[in-house]
């Protein structure tokens, strides 16, 4: 939290130290060195992270974009799923908006370094998977400017119900991880079998 407010504070301090120094001094050298140092010296005490530290920060700080941007487009394929009539369809676009956020969730508790390529790569596809239901919803909605508009309508359903498949494939990859610890664990809860006492 320091860090955040590190630039504004440091910018504040060189205002005030500007003004005093040139008010009680008038020289237009001195105030704005005086300044400078100040806002330098205010911004090293907040901001006190080492080169590692910022690196990982600035990582962090990327991967959350990536996961913005592609949960925006997540609600824009909600809403747009909202005007899908095939059932099937609807579900699958509406299953794979619940799978993609716990993947990202999943991924920042687990392999955390990995969350800005799965957000990158996640988001490329949902770009994709909105572009394809804007389609399909002119497809569904003006047919007859169409050739074929049921084969096209199919295609599309098959689309969105193989990428809900694979959202919900790559969560549970995730979770393999988890169920080998769970096993492990269950094992050392109770031997499997009691030893006899004779």
């Amino acid at each position: 939290m320091r860090r955040r407010l590190a630039a504004p504070v440091a910018l504040v301090a060189a205002v005030a130290v500007f003004g005093i120094v040139f008010a009680l001094t008038g020289s237009v050298l001195w105030a704005p060195i005086l300044a400078v140092a100040a806002a330098i010296g205010v911004y090293l005490m907040l901001d006190d992270r080492n080169r590692a530290q910022v690196s990982s920060d600035n990582y962090a700080d990327e991967a959350q974009e990536k996961v913005d941007e592609a949960l925006k487009l997540i609600r824009a394929i909600e809403r747009l799923a909202k005007d899908v009539h095939a059932p099937g369809a609807r579900k699958a676009l509406e299953s794979a908006c619940h799978y993609v956020p716990e993947l990202f969730a999943r991924v920042r508790a687990k392999s955390p370094n990995s969350l800005y390529s799965t957000a990158s790569q996640i988001g490329g596809h949902l770009r994709s998977l909105e572009g394809a239901v804007r389609q399909y919803l002119d497809i569904q909605r003006k047919p007859v400017l169409y050739r074929d508009p049921e084969a096209l309508r199919g295609s599309g359903e098959e689309a969105f119900q193989r990428f809900a498949d694979f959202a919900l494939e790559s969560v549970r990859l995730i979770n393999q991880g988890d169920l080998a610890q769970y096993k492990a664990n269950l094992d050392t809860v109770a031997p499997p079998k009691l030893p006899e006492l004779g």
